[in-house]
């Protein structure tokens, strides 16, 4: 049976922490189980989406920083209201880049992956962004194919750094321009 897709897309606030750590832990542990290695996944996750490391970056560091945007269900701090969460950064002169876009792996396929991508590309827009880039580990059959369907574009590959961990381990860098700006 299908749920309802029915949330909200909106700027996260300090009470959505718990529920932005919980779903980017759980979807990140969902996509890369079987691709990277579980003491990487671990790393990441420990060093990331530490509930106090989130409650610090929900809201935005201008000049650069977003802040977090969520897709929720319910009220903010309502277990369970978070069903996704994203967050970009302007990183250069007229340059963006998502940082962040997960969602609890149960509701893949409602459309909420692309709601969350669509609010941070306006978001890097208003912030004078013209091209956008995402990092995709290689190898991950589903964030490669929704970033190419997407309008990104491969434009090379980096290795993983966000790790002590990290070595062999790659990440394909996708772009696409956003016009205006």
């Amino acid at each position: 049976m299908a749920r309802s897709p029915r949330h909200v897309i909106r700027a996260a606030v300090a009470a959505d922490a718990p529920g932005i750590a919980d779903v980017c832990t759980r979807a990140y542990r969902a996509t890369y189980r079987d691709l990277l290695p579980s003491s990487f996944v671990e790393d990441v996750i420990t060093r990331f989406y530490d509930e106090d490391r989130v409650r610090s970056e929900v809201a935005p560091a201008p000049p650069h920083w977003l802040g977090y945007v969520v897709a929720a269900a319910g009220s903010p701090g309502e277990r369970g209201s978070v069903l996704g969460a994203a967050g970009g950064a302007i990183t250069g002169e007229g340059v963006g880049e998502l940082y962040v876009l997960y969602l609890d792996p149960d509701r893949r396929g409602e459309g909420i992956g692309t709601r969350l991508l669509d609010h941070v590309t306006v978001q890097l827009r208003d912030h004078g962004a013209r091209e956008m880039w995402v990092s995709v580990a290689e190898g991950n059959d589903r964030g490669v194919p929704f970033y190419r369907a997407r309008g990104f574009v491969e434009r090379g590959r980096v290795p993983m750094h966000t790790s002590e961990v990290s070595d062999g381990l790659w990440s394909l860098r996708m772009f696409r321009p956003l016009g205006g700006g």
